[in-house]
């Protein structure tokens, strides 16, 4: 983790942004956090801990997080944006259920491959990529049986 705050430090001097205490308690706690997240819930959840954090400040530290590539940042079909912190595993996608929120991250090298083709045949150099798939997840489908 240690080496990410770094990482983080780094970016903020060479964006002309500063560190403060503020930041680097909301990066450590986003880098412990296992799973997706709201810009609210990571607020709600930091205030609960006893950090005296504004909101603004949680969300112009997640926005600076995700520029220097630490936070992934996903939107819903609702179009409110989870966050998760880019763990060191491979590329992953995202299934997404429209009915309870739930997120399954899946990895495929069938759309990976695809998605190389299809750049290749148009002469476009891909820098990344990001599928959600939205739908209705197992347990949601069986609770409208």
């Amino acid at each position: 983790m240690n080496k990410k705050i770094d990482q983080f430090r780094v970016f903020l001097k060479n964006n002309n942004s500063l560190w403060s205490t503020e930041r680097e308690q909301i990066t450590h706690f986003v880098l412990s956090l296992p799973d997706h997240f709201s810009a609210d819930d990571l607020y709600i959840q930091l205030k609960q801990k006893g950090y005296t954090i504004s909101r603004a400040t949680v969300y112009r530290t997640l926005d600076l997080l995700v520029k220097s590539e630490l936070v992934l940042k996903t939107q819903l079909e609702s179009g409110a944006y989870l966050y998760e912190h880019a763990k060191d595993s491979a590329h992953h996608d995202h299934l997404i259920c429209n009915k309870c929120g739930k997120i399954i991250e899946f990895h495929s090298d069938g759309i990976e491959s695809l998605q190389e083709q299809v750049s290749k045949q148009n002469e476009f150099q891909m820098t990344g990529h990001s599928l959600r798939i939205y739908g209705i997840c197992k347990e949601c489908q069986e609770t409208e049986k």
